[in-house]
């Protein structure tokens, strides 16, 4: 029998021996036990430790990856497809006596008085 990986799982709060035990021969390494513990959390955001041990054919163990859920008070943020900015309303059209007189426009119509010569 080859090298076999004990995987623990814990959630907040639970002693690593308390969590989930599992069992793998496809992890050999660190690299691979570091992507599997990132699928883990990704596929469960409430973990919070996972540790992998390498056992060997004697019953001898030895720690060679441990990850801890730094996200797990800080859930990821939601990505909206469209902007959360509040569309405008357009303003209303004027009406022809609006337009005529200038009156609703939001500006003051002053006439303009014209300067007589002497």
């Amino acid at each position: 029998m080859s090298d076999a990986v004990e995987i623990y799982v814990c959630f907040e709060g639970q002693a690593l021996k308390d969590g989930k035990v599992e069992y793998s021969q496809s992890i050999g390494d660190k690299y691979s036990a570091e992507r599997d513990a990132k699928d883990r959390v990704k596929r469960n955001p409430l973990i919070h430790k996972i540790a992998y041990y390498k056992i060997n054919d004697e019953g001898d163990f030895r720690i060679f990856y441990s990850f801890t859920n730094k996200d797990l008070h800080n859930p990821q943020t939601v990505i909206q497809e469209h902007s959360t900015k509040p569309k405008l309303k357009k303003p209303p059209k004027r009406t022809f006596l609006e337009k005529l007189f200038g009156v609703g426009s939001g500006q003051k119509t002053t006439l303009k008085r014209k300067t007589l010569k002497k």
